[in-house]
Parts: structure tokens; C-alpha cells; sequence
């Protein structure tokens, strides 16, 4: 398996870049909506990451009474409450921290894994033509062709990836999406944690 540099965060501007979200050049609190959508983001993978582990959401009542498990949640905005950047930076690398100690827990490295989201997501945008703007089908081998034929334009074309959304501005996926496969990457792991021990046996 032929891993590519581990730069995180780059990738993600790179893929904020191409969904048209704002990436600040210098550090700045971002705007209320900004913060609201972040929050329900982080929240929305912590629970995700919560039921993925056999676990739920619950609260007990202060007077002893029975725990109740909670079904749903969500994240609002709280105008009494002032936002503070330097523990919006804390909560952000903290959950960095957690988040690798919960892979290292887990024995998974996090570059294949984190390659094959990434190659996922970026997915997520319609490939068209530099040309004439069609849109990019996907061919018997999954590489991207024209939609008239390989040599369309002489075969001068060029991939170019837009953003197509709904009227309320919710993002489509192009129909070339694909979804990551990290149970392939895992298994792929398993399987070189696998030969290194046989080798250092023998």
C-alpha cells in the first residue's frame, strides 16, 4: 500500500477550498454561523464515534433519579454564552489528542485511513470537462472519461471539479462518489501487522 504525505490539515483546506468554505489566512474567531456549524460537525462525529463503540448518550437526574438515555440530541446556539477563541483552539487540538490516542488504542495508523477519507470526500465534487464543461463519467476502470468518448477534444481535456448545489444550498454529490473503504484499509493493517510479525519470527 503506497501511502501519501500525512498533512491533515492541508488536506482539509484543500477540500474546504473546493466546497467553497471559507479558510482564514491568519487566526480570527470565526463568525457566529461558522461556529454553529462547526460545533454541530464535532458533536455529530463524537456521537457517531460514541454508538460506534457500544455506547449511548445518557443523563441521571440530580434528585437520584433513573438514568435516561437520551435519543436525540443537537447543538444550538446560546447568545448568553461568549465565545472564547483560545479554548475553541483547546477543544479543537484536544480532540486531536483523543481522537489518535482512541487509533492508537485501536492499533490503526492513521494516514492510509485518513488517505481513503480524504479520497472519499473530495469524490463528493462533480468532475466536468475544461472544455466544454460536460459532466465526467466514470469508465470500465473507474478512471474519469467524457461522456462523448476518450478522445473528445483531441484528448486535450482536462478534469476540473465543481461544486453543485441544491436551492437551499445543501451540496449533491456527484454521481461518481464513492464512499471510503476503511474496512479494506483495515483489513489491508491487519494483513502487514500480520507479515511483520511472521518475518521477525523467522
Amino acid at each position: 500500500m503506497t501511502e501519501m504525505a500525512y498533512r491533515p490539515q492541508d488536506d482539509i483546506v484543500l477540500l474546504m477550498k473546493q466546497f467553497e468554505q471559507e479558510v482564514k489566512e491568519a487566526p480570527e474567531l470565526p463568525d457566529a454561523a461558522t461556529r454553529l456549524l462547526r460545533a454541530r460537525l464535532v458533536f455529530e462525529e463524537a456521537l457517531e464515534f460514541v454508538r460506534a463503540c457500544g455506547c449511548t448518550v445518557a443523563v441521571s437526574g440530580s434528585d437520584g433519579a433513573k438514568t435516561v438515555v437520551i435519543d436525540e440530541i443537537s447543538v444550538v446556539a446560546d447568545d448568553d454564552i461568549k465565545p472564547d477563541f483560545t479554548e475553541y483552539v483547546d477543544g479543537c487540538i484536544d480532540q486531536l489528542v483523543v481522537t489518535y490516542g482512541a487509533l492508537n488504542a485501536a492499533g490503526v495508523r492513521a494516514q492510509s485511513a485518513w488517505d481513503e477519507v480524504q479520497r472519499s470526500n473530495m469524490s463528493k465534487a462533480w468532475p466536468h470537462c475544461s472544455v466544454c464543461d460536460a459532466v465526467l463519467v466514470r469508465g470500465s476502470r473507474e478512471d474519469l472519461v467524457h461522456p462523448e468518448d476518450a478522445g473528445a477534444h483531441g484528448g486535450n481535456w482536462q478534469a476540473v471539479l465543481k461544486v453543485h448545489k441544491r436551492e437551499d444550498g445543501k451540496f449533491i454529490k456527484a454521481p461518481t462518489y464513492s464512499p471510503a473503504n476503511l474496512k479494506r484499509v483495515i483489513e489491508e493493517q491487519i494483513e502487514e501487522a500480520r507479515a511483520a510479525l511472521t518475518a521477525q519470527s523467522a
